[in-house]
């Protein structure tokens, strides 16, 4: 059996034309971009979406087409009404007809763009980021923070290259008050989808020395309020609400505020004007001080005046006084001077006195102490003379002691005894060492002498 079967060019063909029968006319869709490429010939391609409103998930999507022609007017229009270019995420409600191309398929050829749709989808984003921080409990968080009474260390946030950055730092630096201000430069992207990121890490980076500075400053140069939607971003808003410095912001644009305005301790329209609100802070602070000192000046001079006034009286008193005390001592000396032979005559008799009674006592002190000390001095005598004949007995009989043991060794006594005393030369023998052959000896007894020779020398052993 033969099956039937079609090309597929005449698949597309027939698809077409249903779509045509179907959608003859233009239509109005709501869908969201979720990628937009401009093309080099003025083209302009989008893939259009339809997200789960629970899920986020993408439940829809068709290629979409706008020509040069219309997209140089359409892209001028919306940016005018909506004060925001077409990009990635937004939502919006377009006109176009349905096309299919055999070759490429079915795509959206838009016409025509509603920036109301857009710009009522853009609203409630920003009203349902302020609602989520109210019910986070942070929108008025930075708000509460206590701003120093001269913030003179400041962070910026800004592009180095911003105009208003270069405006901001000029005003601070020449300011009429002569009041010095301390800088950083944190840079950052400061328009476009990228802008909320890299704030956020310029914060972090301060965070990171928070210790150094007093406040931050967020701050851009003027332009087109379509480049300023970054500001009502809702993890931005949420780090400005929850920094730990007040932060001052400034970025530009006359509008109404954006979320980072609403949760910024405070928010002026400008650079210069976040500039001069730090400035006249600082000045405020001066002409106090500049007040106090002036009534302190008046203070103390009114105080002058009045102990000025104390100090004549008290002058004029202590001059009167002064001259009482004076008058009276005068007095006092001139009785005292009538007076004072007298009381020198008493003083000297009494002196007197008193020095023959001293007198008469040294002289007893005197004699008591000399007589003390004669009498120490025979007793020390007596010990002497006691001592000395002591010592006289004992030295004559260790005398005599010496004497007879003199005796008992002379020569003469010792004969006696039974000993005998041999000489050579005359020179008593007491070894045997040096005698020879030959030499005489002299043998001395008690009762007379014995001469004899030598006729041989050495030892021999003795019978015991």
């Amino acid at each position: 059996m033969a099956v039937q079967t079609i090309s597929l060019f005449e698949l597309n063909k027939r698809i077409k034309n249903a779509l045509n029968e179907s959608f003859p006319g233009s239509l109005w869709v709501r869908a969201e971009i979720a990628e937009l490429r401009e093309h080099g010939n003025g083209h302009c391609y989008l893939d259009l979406v339809e997200k789960d409103e629970n899920s986020n998930q993408v439940v829809a999507r068709v290629r979409a087409t706008i020509w040069s022609y219309t997209y140089r007017t359409l892209k001028a229009y919306f940016e005018s009404v909506a004060k925001r270019p077409l990009s990635n995420g937004i939502k919006v409600l377009v006109q176009g007809s349905v096309e299919f191309q055999e070759l490429y398929g079915l795509s959206f050829n838009i016409k025509d763009i509603d920036p109301a749709y857009t710009l009522g989808d853009l609203e409630q984003r920003r009203l349902e980021v302020i609602r989520r921080l109210k019910e986070e409990g942070v929108l008025n968080m930075n708000k509460e923070l206590p701003l120093p009474i001269v913030p003179q260390k400041i962070a910026i946030i800004s592009s180095p290259t911003a105009a208003g950055y270069g405006d901001f730092v000029d005003q601070l630096l020449s300011n009429s008050y002569g009041i010095k201000f301390y800088y950083k430069l944190f840079p950052a992207i400061m328009q476009g989808d990228k802008a909320p990121e890299s704030i956020v890490k310029a914060l972090e980076r301060i965070h990171a020395h928070s210790d150094l500075f007093d406040i931050v400053a967020i701050i851009r140069g003027g332009g087109a309020s379509l480049d300023l939607l970054c500001f009502d971003d809702y993890w931005l808003a949420y780090n400005v609400a929850q920094f730990t410095l007040p932060v001052i912001c400034g970025i530009g644009h006359e509008r109404d505020n954006s979320v980072v305005d609403m949760v910024a301790h405070t928010s002026a329209k400008t650079p210069t004007a976040v500039a001069e609100f730090i400035i006249s802070g600082a000045a405020r602070v001066l002409e106090q001080l500049g007040s106090y000192g002036r009534s302190l000046t008046q203070i103390a001079r009114a105080r002058l005046t009045v102990h000025q006034g104390k100090v004549e009286r008290y002058s004029y008193q202590l001059h009167s006084v002064s001259n009482k005390l004076l008058t009276g001592s005068r007095h006092y000396l001139i009785n005292l001077a009538t007076r004072l032979p007298g009381f020198l005559n008493l003083y000297l008799q009494k002196q007197g006195h008193l020095l023959k009674q001293q007198s008469w006592r040294s002289r007893q002190l005197f004699a008591r102490k000399t007589e003390s000390e004669a009498q120490r001095l025979q007793r020390s005598s007596d010990k002497l003379q006691s001592a000395a004949t002591a010592m006289l007995k004992h030295a004559a009989l260790k005398l005599d002691l010496l004497e007879r043991n003199n005796k008992l060794n002379d020569p003469v006594e010792v004969l006696k005894r039974g000993f005998s005393i041999t000489r050579v030369g005359g020179l008593a023998i007491k070894t045997i060492g040096g005698l020879k052959s030959g030499d005489v000896l002299e043998t001395e007894f008690r009762d007379g002498k014995l001469i004899s020779e030598v006729k041989s020398s050495g030892q021999f052993p003795v019978n015991e």
